[in-house]
Formats: C-alpha cells, sequence, structure tokens
C-alpha cells in the first residue's frame, strides 16, 4: 500500500522509443542516492522493461503474510530503490491484450497489494500514449507532478504535446522536460552531430511554460548501463552525473517546494 505521505511521479512520453523507462529507472537511482527513500513502478503493460534494466530479468518477487493476517507482495530492493514491475509476472515475450477494468485491477493490485513501506517519492513509468494506465492510475493516486521524456523529432514532439495536454485535464502538474537523444559528441574532434534535430524541446517547453531540465546526449554508456542491468546512474561518470544532477535539481527545486499533496 502507498502512504499517505509519498508524493507520486508520473514518468510519460506519449510515444515509445525515446528512453523513457531509462531515464526512470536512473532518475529512481539518482534520487536514492539524494538520501530518499524511492520506489518504481514499471506501469508500462505493453512493453515493461525495467526488469532488464534493472538486473532482475527472469525473476518473480516473493509474497509475504504480514502481521495483519494480509498476504503483499514484496517489492525487489536494488540500488537502494523498490521496484515492481509487471514483467516480473509474465513471461518475457507475452504480449498483452487486455481491456480496460483488467488493466485498472492489475494496476490496483500493484499498488494496494504491494508492501511499498514507507516512500517519500514513487516515480511511475508510464506506457506510451494517453490511454486506460493513466487514467486508471490518476483515479488510483493523486499525482504530485509528472515529467515528459522526449526526442528532439517532430515527430516526438507532437506526441509530447499529447501527454501534456493528458497530465493537465487530470490535473497532473507539469515539472519539466526531459530531452533524450539530444546529439552525439565524436570524441576525437568533439563535434556534436544533432542526429534527431534540435531545438524542439526548448520550444515545447516555452509553450507550455515549464523548463527543459536536462538534455542527454547519445551515449553509449546510457544504452549499455540498461542492457547489462547495472545502470549509468550508479558511476560518477559524464553520464551518471546527467541523472546526479537532474535528481539534484528536482529535489531541491520541486520536491521542496510541495507540501504533502493528501492533507
Amino acid at each position: 500500500m502507498i502512504g499517505l505521505n509519498t508524493k507520486i511521479l508520473f514518468i510519460g512520453s506519449g510515444k515509445g522509443g525515446v528512453g523513457k523507462s531509462t531515464v526512470a529507472v536512473n532518475l529512481a537511482i539518482a534520487l536514492a542516492q539524494q538520501g530518499l527513500k524511492i520506489g518504481l513502478l514499471d506501469a508500462d503493460v505493453y512493453g515493461p522493461s525495467i526488469p532488464i534494466m534493472l538486473g532482475l530479468r527472469r525473476l518473480s518477487p516473493r509474497m509475504e503474510r504480514l502481521p495483519s493476517g494480509e498476504e503483499k507482495i514484496i517489492p525487489f530492493a536494488k540500488f537502494g530503490i523498490q521496484v515492481i514491475s509487471l514483467g516480473f509476472f509474465m513471461e518475457e515475450a507475452r504480449a498483452i491484450i487486455w481491456r480496460g477494468p483488467m488493466l485498472h485491477g492489475t494496476l490496483k493490485k500493484l499498488l494496494e497489494g504491494v508492501a511499498w513501506g514507507e516512500l517519500d517519492l514513487l516515480l511511475i513509468d508510464l506506457p506510451p500514449g494517453t490511454g486506460d494506465v493513466l487514467l486508471s492510475l490518476s483515479q488510483l493516486l493523486r499525482g504530485t507532478g509528472a515529467l515528459i521524456v522526449c526526442t528532439p523529432q517532430e515527430v516526438a514532439m507532437l506526441d509530447a504535446i499529447k501527454a501534456i495536454n493528458a497530465f493537465d485535464q487530470l490535473d497532473i502538474p507539469l515539472w519539466g522536460i526531459v530531452e533524450n537523444m539530444g546529439g552525439f559528441e565524436i570524441p576525437e574532434t568533439k563535434q556534436i552531430f544533432h542526429i534527431f534535430g534540435q531545438g524542439k524541446a526548448e520550444e515545447l517547453a516555452i509553450r507550455f511554460n515549464t523548463q527543459l531540465l536536462i538534455t542527454i546526449p547519445l551515449i553509449s554508456a546510457i544504452r549499455q548501463g540498461g542492457d547489462e542491468g547495472t545502470p549509468c546512474a550508479l558511476h560518477s561518470d559524464p553520464a551518471g552525473r546527467l541523472f546526479q544532477e537532474l535528481a539534484y535539481f528536482l529535489t531541491q527545486h520541486r520536491l521542496k517546494s510541495i507540501e504533502n499533496p493528501f492533507e
């Protein structure tokens, strides 16, 4: 069960393939490094990838009977965070074809049937789009804030706008934009190639009166860390410092300015 004092941060994109789960995993770890008690819920029911990124592939969490007599799912604890994913309960290659009520019931169980303990912040990695999952979660939880992850492509911007409008309709405050795949630097020459375009995320932030919090370039260490189950936020190299800086900013300029969202 989620505690009443736990703040909720939705991480969305509107479009798949922009690195939303990569940002969610690394940001969760970096926030834990700031001394916060962090939970991470992989709510991407169509393509749960967080078990792979955290080195928890093909594992299933255990059940435990609490002193109250209730049976609860015990989340995995790794790299300083608590994590639950639908990927722990299904075959890796299985396709999910569910109607809204079944999705709602599953998400409710992942929230209420898990022994999360006392958390300062629960990050929720959303699936692409603005469908049933976001609507169900907004009915089950009161969102404290949302981050939009996008690439500089025009197509990604259009989908990001839809996600931003969805958060607005659900009264979930937008905390800012995270631009991923912002450019590639040739190590030998330091020349930067903007493979997916440039400037669109800044335009998006200005349009919606929010901040472009960080631009994450194409760095192979980020991809490698996710594939190997050792996220780059664990390290103090340039890739890791990007997420550590983002976590520090959110801790100082977003979380500290928010009172208990349930009061």
